[in-house]
């Protein structure tokens, strides 16, 4: 198995495990078993597992840190630029063979020696909160709690995380484009109509 073929099956493996089992209960012995190879092969390619869960961590949420942060520079209507934000990540999310999932909905942004990964969230969170309430100043979107609002979108993400991680995916841009498509409609203003009698 070539190098960077044996460090991505340590990813897919460690994030099967971490889903499995948790970051606290997960070892790197059972991560090297998990891919056959042996636990001083592992610290080849990762240090330690915090490195892993680093790992994982920067390939869903880097470039989504920065596509978030311009979308909110950006001009333009508000409600385009989450929706082309939204269908670029969840396509992206949709290709990548690693249970992502578990590194936000379990123990791992819980650990102490995680902490820079959990202040990083926080981070991206506060971006998507100002992209929402740019939304809701506009008139484009209902008055919601923008903190509110991100957490919608946040279960909406994992949503789809964990039914990718579940399921065949043959169209990720076709799931994104629908994942996307429900977030903007929760957010959506109704458009008035004007009742027949004023016709």
């Amino acid at each position: 198995m070539e190098a960077a073929d044996t460090r991505q099956e340590i990813l897919i493996q460690a994030s099967r495990l971490f889903k499995r089992l948790g970051y606290r209960a997960t070892t790197t012995r059972e991560i090297a078993k998990a891919v056959n190879i042996k636990q001083p092969s592992l610290f080849h390619h990762f240090p330690n597992k915090k490195a892993i869960v680093e790992e994982i961590f920067s390939l869903s949420l880097n470039e989504a840190a920065i596509r978030i942060e311009k979308a909110c520079r950006a001009e333009g209507p508000v409600a385009e630029r989450l929706h082309q934000y939204l269908v670029w990540d969840l396509s992206t999310l949709h290709r990548m063979p690693i249970a992502m999932s578990a590194i936000y909905t379990g123990d791992a942004l819980k650990s102490p020696e995680l902490a820079e990964l959990s202040d990083k969230l926080k981070t991206f969170y506060r971006s998507l909160e100002e992209l929402i309430s740019q939304g809701i100043r506009s008139g484009e979107f209902v008055d919601i709690d923008p903190a509110l609002g991100r957490l919608m979108v946040a279960s909406i993400t994992i949503a789809h995380l964990e039914y990718a991680e579940e399921a065949v995916i043959e169209d990720p841009d076709r799931l994104a484009r629908e994942g996307a498509d429900f977030v903007l409609r929760a957010f959506s203003r109704p458009v008035r109509r004007l009742s027949r009698d004023r016709c």
